[in-house]
């Protein structure tokens, strides 16, 4: 059965709202004419048509095929609803019209964030095991606001404070969590039967599925990073860091890789 009642506190609508804001058109044109369009990976079109058929309006599916950077014949699948009123709801709760990724904003009202924030992940995250072979989670926007509802959803989860900066080479921000946080995370936002990217919930089982090797030392009350002390070690030398911020040289040198290499897990 189709869903009838347009809000945010609706898991449904909840994902589907973080979904277009970050893999999402809407257009408006004259006369109260436009559409909302979202364009995927041929291999994700299991998603839009499970889409199509939960919301109650009218919308069609295409195929496309053009060149990219990547590939000479990169195959997507668009989904566009036309239906004003559906637009009109979009909007009314904060998605701006063109180009938006670096002005999205939580929605306007009340919402269902695990959900929200699932569709968010699903479009501009990642999940699932590095090279080593533990968990990771990241999300990648532009939105200072967004990255502030984020954290703050981290940290109710994990209890812990978490802060990042913004990359200076692309103007990103990319926020990662590992381990036990990502498992802890992931089962919040990849519950039992909720409405995802496929290939996404099943990076989620192996995110849940792992376990801390007996040989792995889980390290607690971890000292974290602030950002006045990234720009600290950024500006002065290793020694005076060491001093004035009583941390070992090896901790400095990994964070500032990390700082100048914008270290990022693999993606999925």
């Amino acid at each position: 059965m189709k869903e009838e009642i347009l809000t945010l506190e609706n898991p449904f609508y909840a994902y589907l709202f973080g979904l277009i804001q970050t893999d999402g058109h809407l257009y408006q044109n004259s006369r109260n004419r436009g559409r909302l369009s979202i364009e995927l990976d041929k291999r994700d079109e299991e998603l839009l048509l499970e889409l199509q058929k939960r919301l109650p309006f009218n919308s069609s599916i295409m195929q496309r095929t053009r060149k990219t950077n990547f590939s000479d014949k990169y195959v997507s699948v668009v989904w566009s609803v036309f239906d004003k009123r559906f637009r009109d709801f979009l909007m009314e709760n904060g998605i701006p019209c063109g180009r938006k990724s670096n002005i999205i904003s939580k929605p306007v009202g009340k919402h269902s964030k695990a959900d929200y924030f699932r569709g968010l992940i699903d479009g501009d995250g990642s999940l699932g095991l590095t090279a080593n072979c533990f968990p990771y989670l990241s999300f990648i926007t532009t939105s200072s606001e967004i990255v502030n509802e984020y954290l703050s959803f981290l940290k109710s989860i994990t209890n812990k404070e978490k802060t990042t900066t913004q990359n200076k080479r692309d103007n990103v921000f990319n926020i990662a969590i590992y381990k036990e946080d990502a498992q802890k995370v992931a089962r919040i936002l990849y519950y039992e039967n909720c409405l995802a990217l496929p290939r996404k919930i099943q990076k989620a089982k192996d995110v849940l599925n792992w376990q801390r090797p007996t040989t792995m030392k889980k390290v607690e009350n971890r000292k974290r990073w602030t950002e006045v002390e990234d720009k600290f070690i950024l500006s002065n030398s290793i020694k005076d860091a060491m001093k004035k911020l009583d941390r070992t040289q090896s901790s400095i040198e990994m964070r500032l890789w990390r700082l100048k290499s914008n270290a990022q897990p693999v993606t999925d």
